[in-house]
């Protein structure tokens, strides 16, 4: 068995997992009543209450995932490829790190969690997220970009970590976005660190990508479940320690710096949308924390777009700007310089478009936007 197939393997596991724990996440959280309720929020606009367990059958097939591989992988290790059987005795040297990660995971489900049941100020989630991101980093995941200075690596990973984490948790505001454009991430970063000979790391992402494709099953429109907060944290999370974790440049085989760029291309959408929010919001004079129809979700809408395709153009520009970023690892600088142009290039253009939709989108009471009716909701 060959890397390739393994990958595949992992794939499609986890998004069964996926599947099979988000069913049951979706019946418990209607029997503990663990529901988010139509307009609990001025910004949310969904019509029936709906169960808000979602992400901890994300975390939990991705541990399942994870934790199987490693009951498994010795096991069917006569059937490996001399490759891949070379690399299982990097098991025990990647189980300490794994589970750091796994635990920094699961502490950020737990406050999601906590806030979906019970809002917490702005502030004390913030706290929160910092506290587990600069655990996560102190524990040896880090961003260096060639910087020598530990403490200085420390905080740009903390703050990459908060950062990731909030743009996704800014995201989460229809039907199968987040969920989607994770799994989209989580696909890229799964390709990139597989390229770079980094399997562990492609493996893991690759449960990501899984995991969150299989609860697009119960959460594509008109979504039956919600991933909440204890989902957003957590895909933000993975998306930035994959981020993190993958060696994105290499001086034998790159060209240029530019692929130490490829995280901010993968992650562009939620960036570019986290950006924007902030931007209206503070223009506009609003607290920036709270929740709005200012995202570039809710713009397409009111250009005329029904949320399905709003979501499904999104979710095109995250496979259109991220497919680019792969092809950086080896983009003499032409090439690459025709990559970022490229992507830049989407973004006026999504800017452009969204011009006119900003000023009535930043206020949750706008008359204008989608129906009473509209089965769809800001999750």
């Amino acid at each position: 068995m060959t890397w390739w197939k393994i990958h595949i393997l992992v794939l499609g596991a986890s998004a069964a997992l996926g599947v099979g724990l988000t069913y049951l996440a979706r019946g418990l959280g209607r029997r503990l009543n663990f529901v988010d309720r139509p307009h609990r929020e001025a910004h949310k606009r969904h019509q029936n209450a709906t169960p808000l367990l979602g992400g901890v059958a994300i975390y939990a097939a991705w541990l399942a995932t994870i934790v199987g591989g490693f009951i498994v992988a010795p096991l069917l290790a006569a059937g490996f490829s001399p490759d891949v059987s070379s690399l299982l005795g990097g098991l025990p040297i990647a189980t300490p790190k794994l589970a750091r990660i796994a635990a920094g995971g699961a502490a950020l489900v737990a406050l999601g969690l906590y806030d979906d049941w019970r809002p917490l100020p702005a502030l004390a989630k913030l706290v929160g997220q910092t506290l587990v991101a600069g655990l996560i980093a102190l524990g040896g995941i880090r961003i260096t970009c060639f910087i020598e200075n530990p403490p200085a690596t420390w905080a740009l990973t903390t703050l990459w970590i908060v950062f990731i984490i909030n743009a996704v948790n800014f995201l989460d505001n229809m039907d199968a976005l987040a969920g989607g454009c994770a799994a989209i991430a989580a696909f890229f970063f799964m390709v990139t660190a597989a390229l770079r000979g980094q399997y562990f790391v492609s493996l893991m992402a690759a449960a990501v990508c899984g995991s969150a494709a299989g609860f697009l099953v119960y959460n594509r429109p008109p979504a039956s479940v919600f991933m909440g907060d204890a989902g957003s944290h957590f895909l933000g999370y993975m998306l930035a320690v994959l981020g993190a974790l993958t060696t994105f440049y290499s001086p034998a085989d790159s060209p240029t710096l530019a692929p130490l760029l490829i995280p901010l291309l993968i992650l562009a959408v939620p960036i570019f949308d986290a950006f924007a929010v902030v931007a209206i919001r503070h223009w506009e004079g609003r607290p920036l924390h709270k929740g709005d129809h200012a995202h570039i979700s809710h713009r397409f809408q009111r250009l005329g777009l029904t949320r399905p395709r709003s979501v499904a153009l999104i979710l095109l520009l995250s496979v259109a700007i991220g497919a680019g970023a792969v092809t950086l690892l080896w983009l003499p600088p032409p090439g690459a310089a025709i990559v970022f142009l490229q992507a830049g290039a989407i973004l006026v253009m999504v800017s452009l478009l969204h011009a006119g939709a900003v000023p009535a989108a930043g206020r949750p009471d706008a008359k204008a936007g989608p129906p009473a009716a509209d089965p769809d909701r800001p999750c």
